[in-house]
């Protein structure tokens, strides 16, 4: 943030000095994106595009490279005489023809063939002991036991009530009597234990039967049922036919050959480098855009409005812009 602040300040106060100093026909680099500088009173900055430098430079390069070339050196012949076979030797044949005599061939009339054959299971008698019945549990209930209890029991209690009863002196008066309770004995029913659930187990059933057990389980045989043969007449070659080859010997005969006594061969041949002088144009600066100071009578059109803060874009007409920046002016 302080470099920004910092470098802010310097063009700040390079700018200034532009102004104190600025003259008609001084220049400013255009950087896109960055505000003009200001102007003095009577001046506008006009961005002009300056185009770009070429200078002429001469120079040596090279046309052809060098190289090493193969000539071809023919070769040295000579004549001599050779006997060469002018008729290669080769076969003759004689065909000797085929022997065929009558005989009884034998022919299989039907081939050999296999059957399969079932043999059957074999069984015996085996006794063996199976459940009928199948051990269970047998649920059986204990009756609860009682024991006989004497017990007295009161039939009316004691009680006190007022009886007429005769005075002493003839006449009746009432008096308490105490009448006493009355019992009975009874025999009553005491739970000693209670009723209760009782298991026993029933043993399995078992019964001895008898079965019929393989003792030897079916297969399956293979049966080879014989091939059975015939005869037949019929002309049968005892010697096949063949070609007997006699062999005719090559002829040959004395002819002139040409015979190479030393093979065509290659020799190597330097060629130099070859240079030339060129002058080509080159470039030395390219074209840019620069803001050139200049006085506002030099220009006669009318001022067009645009939004204070547009920029005009690097490569698009060139403008003038007056000293308050909120306009540009066509040139």
């Amino acid at each position: 943030m302080r470099k920004v602040m910092f470098t802010l300040a310097v063009v700040a106060f390079a700018l200034g000095g532009i102004v104190q100093a600025a003259a008609p026909g001084d220049e400013v680099p255009f950087v896109e994106g960055q505000p003009m500088p200001p102007a003095p009173p009577g001046l506008s900055w006009c961005l002009i595009q300056k185009p770009a430098v070429y200078e002429n430079v001469t120079e040596t390069v090279t046309v052809r490279p060098a190289a090493n070339f193969q000539v071809p050196v023919p070769g040295q012949y000579s004549t001599k005489t050779e006997t060469i076979p002018c008729v290669p030797a080769y076969r003759v044949g004689k065909v000797i023809p085929a022997q065929i005599q009558n005989k009884a061939v034998p022919y299989v009339c039907q081939e050999e063939y296999k059957i399969l054959e079932v043999v059957p299971p074999q069984f015996a008698d085996t006794p063996v002991e199976v459940e009928i019945c199948p051990a269970y549990e047998q649920l059986t209930i204990i009756p609860a036991q009682f024991r006989d209890v004497p017990k007295r029991l009161v039939v009316e209690p004691a009680r006190k009530e007022f009886q007429r009863v005769a005075c002493d002196d003839g006449n009746l008066c009432w008096t308490v009597c105490e009448t006493p309770a009355k019992y009975r004995d009874v025999i009553t029913k005491e739970l000693v234990a209670d009723a209760r659930e009782q298991k026993v187990v029933v043993p399995a059933k078992k019964q001895q039967i008898v079965v019929k057990k393989i003792v030897k389980p079916a297969t399956v045989r293979e049966v080879v049922v014989p091939a059975k043969q015939a005869t037949y007449q019929a002309n049968v070659v005892v010697a096949p036919a063949r070609v007997e080859w006699q062999t005719v010997p090559a002829q040959s005969q004395t002819v002139p050959v040409l015979v190479e006594t030393k093979a065509p061969s290659f020799a190597a041949q330097a060629i130099p480098e070859k240079k030339e002088t060129i002058t080509r144009r080159v470039l030395k600066a390219p074209a840019s855009m620069v803001w050139r100071l200049q006085s506002n009578s030099a220009y006669g059109s009318q001022p067009i409005a645009v939004a204070p803060n547009a920029q005009p874009q690097l490569g698009s007409e060139v403008a003038s812009v007056p000293a308050s920046g909120a306009r540009y002016t066509l040139k």
